[in-house]
C-alpha cells in the first residue's frame, strides 16, 4: 500500500482535495492508500510519494529517509524549498507544481469550482507507466488553488487516469 505525506501548514486542505479527487475512482480509494498529513516530526512511516506545500524543519529530516524510486513532489512557486533538496537520494524522483510556468504541474486555469491542472512534462508514475502532457479538472470544495494543485500533482503520481 503507497503512503502519501503531506508536509505544510496547508497540508489538511490538501488532504481534502486530494481525497475528493479519490471519491469514485477505480484506482485509489482510502483502502488502497494510507494518506496522512505531517505536521511538526517525521511520523517514522515509510513514505512513497511525499507533498511539500512549503519549506518546514520536518521535511529536511524525511527527504534523507527517502527511498530511490521515492517521490518527492514540492511547490516550485516557493523558493526557499529548493536548498532542502540537496539531500535528496540520487534516483528519487522530484515532481514540481505551482503556477511557475517551469514546474511539471501547473494550473492552466482557476475558478471557485475547481483547478484546471496542467502536466507539462511527461513522467512515470509510482506505478512505472508514463504520464502524459494532458489536462484535467480537479474539483475544488472550499480550498485554495494551490492546495488543490498539490493534491492532484500526488493523483498524477499515483494514477494513471
Amino acid at each position: 500500500m503507497p503512503s502519501v505525506g503531506i508536509v505544510g501548514l496547508d497540508g489538511q486542505e490538501m488532504t481534502q482535495a486530494f481525497l475528493r479527487m479519490s471519491q469514485g475512482a477505480e484506482a485509489c480509494c482510502r483502502e488502497k492508500i494510507s494518506l496522512f498529513h505531517i505536521t511538526d516530526r517525521h511520523p517514522r512511516q515509510k513514505i512513497h510519494v511525499l507533498v511539500a506545500a512549503e519549506a518546514s524543519p520536518v521535511l529536511s529530516e524525511i527527504i534523507p529517509s527517502m527511498d530511490d524510486d521515492d517521490f518527492l513532489i514540492v511547490n516550485a512557486d516557493d523558493k526557499t524549498i529548493f536548498s532542502m533538496l540537496e539531500k535528496i537520494p540520487a534516483r528519487s524522483r522530484l515532481i514540481t507544481y505551482g503556477f511557475n510556468n517551469r514546474a511539471c504541474i501547473t494550473a492552466s486555469s482557476v475558478t471557485r469550482d475547481g483547478v484546471q491542472v496542467c502536466i507539462q512534462r511527461g513522467f512515470y508514475g509510482l506505478d512505472g507507466l508514463e504520464r502524459e502532457p494532458r489536462e484535467f479538472s480537479a474539483p475544488a470544495g472550499g480550498e485554495n488553488s494551490m492546495s488543490v494543485l498539490g493534491a492532484a500533482a500526488a493523483w498524477v503520481v499515483l494514477n494513471t487516469n
